[in-house]
């Protein structure tokens, strides 16, 4: 069986996409490597969303899971599949997964965020040993962190948003910045800044040890060199993400850079029959939002339908 579209990425874009081409009454299969749901399930559970329209707040895996219930009611297929190949065929494509498994589409729509990714490590002496006990590189739960001294290292919006996560809960957070400044929005700075949150600026983690878990950590000053030992529950490392190598340079795609794929207003790519939609997208003016991966992924349905049923009056 060849599905009418096979949609990349099981994330807000994906899964939006995947309602609106039921509505259209398009088989439809969405492969998913990571967590569905996408960035709201895998790295931001329980961090609360303010942007997304009528929710005033809500946490990421909950709006998330939102996305999957609606798209699963409208009859979209969903596999936990991490594609590796895509071939062209007469009647339209071939996608091999990691598993071995194939599936036949007659359009694609990729919709993978910014791909997979490994987070950055600080590569000190106890990072490696401590990591699942104590050192960990993103939140999967707030609540684990009630009552605990908590070290987290970053001074971007992530790791600002992390700090102002658990604080209320925590017993103790520490923030660690090694500049003198924050790179973060200002909101989140003046947020952070008027929390119970410690910051130290110009400071660098060196050292974590512990037995079981993370017991200490060793901060100095990159200015004085003057070392000081925390007694700690864990350390959150937020510094930035390193994505994993994208087979899109093989599947003959245009690109902007290494890893964005362009697009044209209808959301259609160099390849005719394959569509783009969301955070992987390139254009003049994008904003990386989730309601705009959702306009995008409308967007993209419209043309796949109009493309399946070529020629199209409308």
């Amino acid at each position: 069986m060849a599905y009418d579209v096979v949609i990349v990425g099981g994330g807000p874009a994906g899964l939006t996409a995947g309602i609106y081409a039921r509505t259209r009454k398009l088989s439809t299969l969405i492969l998913e490597a990571q967590a569905v749901g996408g960035q709201l399930s895998w790295l931001y559970p329980t961090k609360s969303v303010y942007d997304y329209p009528s929710h005033i707040a809500i946490e990421g895996k909950e709006l998330g899971d939102l996305f999957v219930v609606h798209a699963r009611e409208s009859g979209a297929e969903i596999a936990h599949e991490e594609v590796v190949d895509l071939k062209r065929l007469k009647s339209g494509f071939r996608l091999t997964t990691k598993s071995g498994a194939a599936y036949e589409a007659k359009t694609i729509l990729l919709a993978m965020g910014m791909g997979l990714f490994e987070p950055k490590r600080l590569g000190i002496p106890g990072e490696a040993e401590f990591e699942g006990r104590g050192v960990e590189y993103r939140v999967r739960d707030r609540h684990e962190y009630k009552d605990r001294r908590v070290l987290v290292v970053g001074g971007g919006d992530s790791a600002l948003e992390i700090a102002l996560e658990i604080v209320a809960s925590a017993q103790q957070v520490i923030l660690v910045h090694r500049r003198g400044e924050f790179r973060a929005m200002e909101k989140n700075v003046e947020a952070v800044l008027k929390s119970p949150v410690k910051v130290l600026y110009n400071a660098e983690v060196t050292f974590i040890e512990g037995d079981d878990r993370v017991r200490r950590a060793v901060v100095y000053d990159n200015r004085t060199l003057k070392k000081s030992q925390f007694e700690i529950d864990g350390v959150l490392v937020n510094i930035g993400f390193e994505p994993k190598s994208t087979p899109l340079p093989r599947w003959g795609i245009e690109l902007e850079g290494e890893r964005l794929i362009k697009v044209k207003a209808d959301m259609s790519t160099s390849v005719e029959g394959i569509y783009a939609c969301g955070d992987i997208v390139s254009y003049p003016g994008k904003d990386k939002r989730i309601v705009t991966a959702c306009g995008e992924a409308v967007t993209a349905i419209m043309s796949v339908y109009k493309h399946l049923r070529s020629p199209y009056w409308a």
